[in-house]
């Protein structure tokens, strides 16, 4: 006798996983998914408002990370090969490479999903 479990997880179940996942308190305290036009997807926090990115990605459009420093926080947009992003807000004094990191394996996850 063989068992088989198949399990159809919702592609927008996953995205909210992947994007949920990226906050750790830590180095990310907020993220967001966004679409190819820069409307958002999906959001951890009511706060963070990161529609303003994708015109601000658009003025470097060769380069897929973007990373903006301010007083409070830092921001960090990451262009996947969709045309969809990543978007996250660290605290200013966090550990960026390690946030990096995080949007690196989250972009490589989320990307079969979108």
């Amino acid at each position: 006798m063989q068992i088989v479990i198949i399990c159809h997880c919702p592609r927008h179940f996953v995205a909210n996983t992947v994007i949920a996942d990226l906050v750790d308190g830590e180095c990310i305290f907020s993220a967001a998914l966004l679409d190819t036009e820069g409307f958002t997807l999906e959001r951890t926090s009511n706060e963070f408002k990161p529609t303003t990115m994708a015109a601000i990605l658009d003025l470097n459009p060769d380069s897929p990370l973007v990373t903006i420093v301010a007083e409070e926080c830092t921001v960090i947009a990451s262009r996947l090969e969709s045309g969809h992003t990543i978007v996250v807000q660290c605290p200013s004094s966090s550990n960026l490479g390690k946030a990096r990191m995080k949007i690196a394996h989250a972009c490589k996850a989320i990307l079969p999903f979108l």
